[in-house]
């Protein structure tokens, strides 16, 4: 039988995919598929509701059946008997699936990848953070990676897609379950130019169980995961822990020591962590190259685009950040920021304005 079926029904087990690579390492998919209706050491090995369900699938027609329902949802499969396996997912460190399901441009998860993770409770630095790195790393060619949750991961997404760069998101369940709902939207956008991508069949809702092996996923897709803004017992801490474990990268972004969302990145970092406090700082350790950055031209600007202008060089401000700021009225900032905008010397990013 076809190799490509062989993996997906092995998917159908349910069983570990630690338990499931090591079975794999002393029997190849045909073999198991010959060797288990009679031997009772496999059966024990899997246990017995695994194979109880790789039994009860046991039909080539049945295998086909399923495989269609998937692609008219509009779908695609790949296992790890197809050359469009994502190579980096092929290490024994990652303890690869043998199944993906995804929408989008699969050739996106042989580039250069790099993970910006965090918190979902992101503070305002955190996400300016997280934005600043998802822009800097999509001028360089970096196609960054997250896990389409709100917060860190939400606004690496958006701002890399918004860049025009190249965007991965990792799913904690099916490509039918998108969580959280107001992501959807997101996932649409990351569908149509980025790629969107699974072990989790279709229907799988996401569990707590589910998330902690999206991560190994996010982190075995990546050269390099970056940690913008953690607590203590942050999700974005086990994906720094499977990117160590994979022999990846790992860099994370100080935070103030008084906040309780910078305590899991301050932690890495007093561990050995490599602190990130640019972009470049990332492209040099992985040797990647770094975009030349054009110097502006010579600005002519009045006295309030000038103080507009010189308030936002260290950082994207809100309105209401640049009224109390620089002292000037409500009216005279709303008619300087529309005219710079219009200009081409500044733009709006999700209610903020920076220089272009």
């Amino acid at each position: 039988m076809n190799e490509n079926k062989l993996y997906f029904w092995l998917s159908l087990s349910g069983i570990s995919d630690r338990r499931l690579n090591a079975l794999l390492e002393i029997c190849s998919p045909a073999e198991l598929w010959e060797e288990l209706p009679k031997s009772e050491k496999l059966r024990e090995f899997m246990g017995e509701k695994h194979s109880d369900a790789l039994m009860r699938f046991r039909y080539e027609s049945f295998l086909d059946r399923e495989i269609n329902k998937i692609y008219q949802r509009g779908i695609n499969i790949v296992t790890r008997a197809s050359e469009d396996f994502p190579e980096k997912l092929r290490n024994k460190e990652v303890c690869p699936p043998v199944v993906l399901y995804y929408k989008g441009d699969l050739k996106l998860a042989q580039t250069n990848c790099v993970a910006i993770v965090g918190t979902r409770a992101c503070s305002h630095y955190g996400r300016e953070v997280a934005e600043t790195f998802a822009r800097d790393l999509s001028a360089a060619g970096v196609t960054v990676v997250s896990g389409l949750a709100t917060g860190i991961d939400g606004y690496a997404h958006s701002e890399t897609l918004k860049s025009g760069g190249k965007t991965i998101a990792v799913l904690g369940g099916g490509l039918d379950r998108i969580t959280p709902v107001s992501n959807i939207k997101l996932s649409e956008e990351i569908e149509y130019s980025g790629l969107i991508l699974t072990q989790y069949s279709p229907e799988t809702s996401p569990t707590r169980y589910t998330f902690p092996e999206r991560n190994r996923i996010i982190a075995g897709l990546s050269l390099a995961t970056v940690v913008v803004e953690a607590g203590e017992k942050s999700g974005a801490l086990i994906t720094a822990d499977f990117a160590l474990e994979q022999g990846r990268e790992v860099f994370a972004v100080p935070g103030n020591i008084t906040s309780s969302k910078s305590k899991g990145t301050n932690k890495l970092i007093s561990a050995g962590a490599r602190p990130a406090l640019s972009a470049d700082d990332i492209l040099e350790e992985l040797r990647l190259n770094i975009p030349k950055k054009e110097k502006s031209p010579a600005l002519s600007l009045d006295f309030f685009e000038e103080k507009i202008y010189t308030l936002l060089q260290d950082g994207d401000k809100s309105l209401e950040e640049l009224i109390e700021m620089s002292d000037l009225h409500a009216s005279e900032i709303n008619a300087t920021v529309t005219s710079m905008e219009i200009k081409g010397i500044i733009v709006r990013r999700s209610g903020t304005y920076g220089i272009r």
